[in-house]
């Protein structure tokens, strides 16, 4: 009996029942005695205050003080006790002179100490000299800012205790009434319970058995009765829900077995019925809204949905690479695979792959040897043309063959700038590019470049002010730092006319420092800012290639600050110069 789930609830009910009336019987008789206390404790301070107002005007070094004391101790029905600044009693209403004189200094009562201090203070304890809990309120008699006395009126606990006393029995008795009928009350519903609770348990064995045409009687109501409701319900699903699980689990095998890239199957009327978050990336949509519906109107585009309606016709794997322009944009790797059920087909799992960013590389791949090849043929022919010359007799000519030395070396030098731009560029891109980053003050550094490229600005006549602050610093690797700036400045004045102005500035921003390098010069068309960090890409060919450039500065240029976890940009309109920035993370 004792090891039912009846007894069990019972018991656990009664003894919840006892804690939550044992809980409300203590806060309750708890507030009360606050109340009752908080009561006497006010009205004790207010008498106090209104004798200390008495007290403000009298002579309490007169020998009426007695009297006086008596007949205010009379009037607030409490005994007055009157102590001076020093502790020392100096009236008590309760007590004659002779009484008074044999007090004992009051000045560490907490009462007194606490009124001592500039306000009402308040004690309750066991008077040693009464054997009784007594009541103190005790309030400062002031004289201009310098309390001068203390008048305490003290009464007997007893009166609340009597109160507190008879609070205890009726409460008592309403607490025994109580849990009385909880007993009874848990009696009741622990039965009912239990005899629900049983019929629910006999027929989860008999599921559990495999047992699923069985019905559960519904002979009762609330939540136990909605629960066997459900219960039925579950045990018709099951029966339903046993004959797809075969299905459904070859469907979710495939899905999962191919989850690296994006996975989506479709039924045999071309509907969807699943698909993974690698489709959701590619083509922007969602599971939730795409099951049920058919394949071309949950991603719109005919080839991917005749892919896989080749695949199902066919009844064989189709595979092709495709480029589409919608949904969305890009180059895919599509393998559409048919799934069988019984020997005919059921569906297809089409597998995509995004190798938009593999074509792009490969296209990127050749058109930079397309262009280091274009740009190193321009100087090795130039050098050629000069050296063949030369080899057939210009060579006597020494004013000629000067002046196809100075083509060949002119030449050799753009040569050498292009490899060792190159040779830069790829120790940038390398996974092996270590920044070195220390404390690098700005307007130093700019200052510095400026003075080493002076050569430079003097054959322009160009006028480079540095208005960086000079508190300014970041986090930076200099020597790559360095780069930036000479290839910034470089392109400034040589694509600029005579006499340029070109002005070096910064600006901080929250978590790093943006530097501008501002010219004056002819400008970039805005149908070309776009490309102006591309490697190779001149926005004037003819004008890069007298001026020496290699085309690959700005390229330079980006990959130093992306290293640094910064970005570049650049506005510019023709005619109206250029302003580059960079920002560096502080």
């Amino acid at each position: 009996m004792f090891k039912t789930f009846r007894f069990r609830l019972f018991l656990s009910y009664l003894a919840l029942s006892a804690a939550v009336l044992g809980a409300a019987f203590f806060l309750v008789y708890q507030c009360i005695e606050r109340a009752e206390l908080s009561t006497l404790k006010s009205k004790l301070l207010d008498e106090a205050a209104l004798v200390s107002a008495q007290l403000r005007s009298s002579d309490l070094a007169s020998p009426g003080l007695h009297a006086l004391a008596h007949s205010l101790g009379l009037k607030v029905r409490s005994r007055l006790t009157i102590i001076g600044a020093d502790g020392r009693v100096l009236a008590d209403s309760e007590l004659d002179v002779a009484g008074v004189r044999a007090m004992e200094n009051h000045s560490s009562r907490p009462e007194v100490a606490g009124a001592m201090k500039g306000g009402p203070s308040y004690d309750l304890r066991r008077s040693a000299t009464l054997g009784k809990a007594m009541l103190y309120a005790a309030y400062p008699v002031s004289s201009g800012a310098r309390v001068v006395a203390v008048a305490r009126l003290t009464i007997p606990a007893a009166q609340l205790e009597a109160a507190m006393t008879m609070l205890k029995k009726a409460l008592s008795a309403a607490l025994a009434l109580a849990f009385l009928l909880s007993f009874l009350l848990g009696l009741a519903v622990s039965g009912g319970f239990s005899r629900s609770f049983n019929k629910i348990v006999y027929g989860s064995k008999k599921f559990a058995a495999g047992n699923f045409s069985y019905r559960i009687q519904k002979d009762f109501h609330g939540e136990m009765g909605k629960l066997a409701e459900t219960l039925n319900s579950m045990s018709a699903a099951i029966e339903e829900n046993l004959r797809r699980v075969e299905f459904q689990s070859q469907q979710l095998a495939a899905a999962f077995a191919n989850m690296a890239e994006g996975v989506l199957i479709t039924g045999p009327d071309a509907r969807v019925t699943a698909l993974n978050p690698a489709i959701e990336r590619m083509f922007g949509v969602k599971a939730e809204t795409s099951v049920s519906k058919p394949l071309l109107e949950v991603i719109l585009n005919a080839r991917l949905s005749g892919i896989c309606g080749r695949a199902v016709s066919g009844g064989k794997p189709v595979w092709e690479e495709t480029e589409l322009f919608a949904p969305v944009r890009g180059v895919f790797s599509v393998n559409a695979s048919p799934l069988f059920e019984g020997g005919a087909v059921s569906g297809c799992l089409m597998v995509v792959h995004d190798v938009t960013e593999v074509r792009r590389l490969e296209a990127g791949r050749r058109d930079f040897v397309a262009n280091v090849s274009h740009e190193l043929k321009t100087p090795l022919t130039a050098i050629r043309g000069c050296a063949e010359t030369l080899l057939e007799g210009a060579i006597d000519d020494r004013e000629h063959a000067m002046k196809f030395l100075g083509v060949i070396c002119e030449h050799s030098k753009r040569l050498d700038n292009i490899v060792g731009d190159l040779l830069k560029l790829s120790a940038l891109e390398s996974y092996a590019a270590e920044v070195k980053k220390e404390a690098v003050g700005l307007k130093d550094l700019a200052d510095s470049l400026v003075t080493s490229l002076a050569s430079v600005f003097r054959s322009k006549k160009a006028v480079v002010s540095n208005i960086i602050p000079a508190d300014l610093r970041v986090n930076a690797d200099p020597e790559k730092l360095g780069q930036v700036f000479i290839n910034l400045l470089d392109n400034a004045v040589k694509f600029s006319p005579e006499s340029p102005k070109v002005e070096i500035s910064a600006q901080e921003l929250p978590g790093s420092v943006k530097v501008l390098v501002r010219d004056n010069g002819t400008g970039i068309p805005q149908s070309r800012l776009a490309r102006v960090f591309e490697r190779f890409y001149r926005v004037d060919q003819a004008r890069s290639r007298e001026t020496g450039g290699t085309g690959l500065g700005l390229s330079i240029v980006k990959h130093v600050v992306e290293l640094h976890g910064g970005s570049v940009g650049v506005e510019s309109a023709e005619g109206r110069g250029s302003t580059f920035w960079f920002t560096i993370p502080k």
